[in-house]
């Protein structure tokens, strides 16, 4: 039995959908978690991010959807469907670009905000550069596949500008998780606090994962679209890209209440254990009870007793920072 000679293209296209439907059903718990815990709030500036980027997923699902419809479904049987692509699959690279610039966007402003230093400002004008132009070569890419009417060979001719938009992502999100881990690695040293190094550790890891996620697909799709043009493996990574993105912009923004509330209960447990080594370190211990005495029914005079309390106040401020502050704001 011979093989399919179509299996190349129709094979990478199915599981890129089902990748990507995959990814949708997770950011959808994802905007429920915000809306639920952040939307009524946060910043509007957040807010309003998460709406666009939630419109931009809509629409990439309904052409995708086309897209993949239109190949399997209507043109099932017929060679001649991988002759011209569907409308809708000129609008998937300028989605995937808008929601990677959004997403690259937040991160530059938190660079900024992390950090007021030169290196803050340098790194997040260079992300934020870095992002528009991959954005550009993103709407490009699909502007030109429009006008060249969809011909799926005529991709080839389109190599420079969909290597701007792919290696232009894959260099914004490493330069976004060196500057990330950096500013954290400077403020775990600036702080003396152990609670505050093992949010701050935690916090880098986060960063590295988030950015080592984005940075392999953009990669990988470069990568599927130069070795191998003739065939649709780098349109399942392309379906995937902009799908990431959202999930690690909202996975970022929804971690802010967990990394809060990991740092509250370590500084309280450090709270409760520094108060209670000073007590028992105190050269002249005194019992608490025997501070507080009562007066017997001989002894009706009225008398003052000193009464001991010992306190733990811990101030966790709630601002766009998951992380207690120490010589550190963002």
């Amino acid at each position: 039995m011979a093989s399919n000679p179509y299996i190349l293209l129709t094979g990478p296209l199915l599981m890129g959908s089902l990748l990507s439907y995959f990814l949708n059903g997770a950011f959808a718990m994802q905007i429920y978690h915000y809306y639920m815990n952040y939307a009524a709030t946060d910043r509007r500036f957040f807010v309003y991010l998460v709406a666009v980027v939630v419109v931009i997923e809509l629409l990439h699902m309904a052409f995708s959807s086309h897209t993949t419809y239109s190949f399997l479904a209507a043109g099932y049987g017929d060679p001649t469907v991988f002759v011209n692509a569907p409308f809708s699959g000129a609008a998937l690279p300028a989605l995937n670009a808008a929601g990677g610039f959004c997403t690259q966007i937040f991160f530059a402003w938190r660079i900024l905000i992390l950090t007021k230093s030169i290196f803050g400002k340098i790194a997040a004008g260079l992300v934020a550069l870095l992002a528009g132009m991959q954005c550009a070569a993103g709407f490009g890419v699909s502007i030109q596949f429009t006008l060249l009417d969809g011909k799926i060979e005529a991709v080839k001719s389109l190599n420079r500008t969909i290597i701007v938009w792919l290696a232009g992502s894959v260099s914004c999100d490493v330069l976004i998780s060196i500057a990330m881990v950096f500013v954290l690695i400077f403020a775990r040293s600036s702080t003396a606090y152990g609670s505050s190094k093992n949010v701050l550790n935690a916090l880098i890891i986060h960063t590295i994962e988030n950015g080592l996620i984005t940075t392999v697909c953009a990669l990988v799709d470069l990568i599927c679209f130069l070795v191998f043009p003739d065939n649709f493996y780098y349109i399942c990574f392309e379906y995937l890209l902009g799908r990431l993105y959202a999930n690690v912009l909202l996975a970022t923004l929804n971690g802010r209440q967990r990394m809060r509330l990991a740092a509250t209960n370590e500084h309280e447990f450090s709270g409760r254990s520094t108060g209670q080594k000073s007590l028992n370190n105190t050269t002249n211990q005194v019992q608490l009870g025997a501070l507080r005495s009562y007066p017997t029914p001989t002894h009706q005079t009225s008398k003052t007793y000193p009464v001991v309390s010992v306190t733990t106040d811990v101030q966790i401020d709630d601002d766009d920072s998951s992380m207690p502050k120490s010589r550190f704001y963002y």
